[in-house]
């Protein structure tokens, strides 16, 4: 059982430093200093208040962004805004491994995303 969970670790860390790889492709580093994260998501309520903050956080910058445009310009940035946090979504689902089905988690979510925003149930 121990062998398992150090498995998992070796194969989350072998994913996770292909992942920073990407990243650095696309010229996006690591961050030095004193940052504010998460230090663990071991619990499900832990996990779930760190993905509201980080989808608040996600708004608030593309709020603050759009709003400081001219009027006539908010809702094209509003619908790039919306592509590319599309891309974000495809780009870090495409890094879990095939069986790991989080691309449809994720498509899922943005379905029920938008059908929540347009009034749709």
């Amino acid at each position: 059982m121990c062998g398992d969970f150090d498995e998992l670790e070796r194969v989350d860390e072998e994913l996770f430093e292909q992942f920073l790889e990407k990243a650095g492709k696309l010229g996006v580093l690591v961050e030095a200093g004193d940052r504010v994260g998460p230090t663990r998501l071991d619990t499900e309520d832990v996990r779930a208040e760190y993905m509201e903050a980080l989808f608040k956080a996600g708004l608030t910058r593309c709020v603050n962004d759009a709003v400081h445009l001219p009027a006539g310009e908010r809702m094209d940035a509003l619908a790039g805004q919306a592509i590319v946090f599309a891309r974000l979504a495809g780009f870090l689902a495409a890094q879990f491994p095939p069986e790991a089905d989080r691309f449809h988690t994720v498509i899922t979510a943005v379905v029920d995303a938008s059908r929540a925003s347009s009034g749709e149930t």
